[in-house]
């Protein structure tokens, strides 16, 4: 989970901004990284972890509950994979049109240990593509970046939003929905931004 501390010229622009109470504070932000051990230390690692957890050395990071962990061995299926695009319709599956195999399972998870997929529960992000109730994949490995579309942890609740780093240091949590009055969130001084992740795939349900 990435955390920005935020400059002391932040300020609301008047479409919302830092609730009450949002964000958590913190002297250190550190990255996170994903590490290989041996199964025999998995136990003796956990129980080290719970140890710490919640302390200023190892922050509670806190999930949606209805955020779903990726399964640890993760199935392969081979799907065919069209040779051109497709404006219209689709062409028979016989071997000529057929230029390779995808398997779902590797085209959207780049980190297993560290994706997560949860559930979009409004419209604020309408703009971006992003409707309620849509499936997103979550990459809690990826540095996030100006203009990246983040899962967002406020302290209070989750949200999914632009993320904005301007030049004069402020960050801004921006909403996209031109048909409806959804909120930014701007951060104040001594406020720290938790993103738990970086939206890399939205999976819409058609039928």
């Amino acid at each position: 989970m990435s955390r920005f501390v935020v400059d002391s010229s932040a300020k609301s622009n008047g479409h919302g901004g830092a609730r009450a109470g949002a964000g958590r504070k913190a002297k250190i932000a550190e990255p996170k990284i994903v590490k290989r051990i041996p199964v025999s230390l998995i136990p003796a690692v956990e129980h080290m972890i719970s140890q710490l957890a919640g302390t200023r050395l190892y922050p509670a990071q806190h999930l949606p509950v209805d955020s779903w962990e990726i399964a640890e061995h993760l199935s392969q299926l081979n799907i065919p994979l069209a040779t051109e695009t497709i404006p219209a319709g689709f062409p028979s599956p016989a071997e000529p049109y057929i230029s390779d195999y995808l398997d779902f399972n590797q085209y959207l998870i780049k980190n297993q240990a560290a994706t997560i997929a949860v559930r979009c529960g409004g419209d604020s992000m309408h703009d971006a593509g992003i409707s309620r109730d849509d499936l997103l994949i979550i990459d809690r490995s990826i540095i996030p970046k100006h203009r990246d579309i983040v899962m967002a942890d406020l302290g209070n609740e989750f949200t999914i939003k632009r993320l904005h780093q301007l030049d004069n240091g402020c960050i801004e949590l921006h909403s996209e929905n031109n048909s409806q009055a959804y909120p930014n969130f701007i951060f104040t001084e001594g406020d720290t931004l938790a993103i738990v992740g970086v939206v890399t795939y939205v999976i819409k349900h058609i039928r």
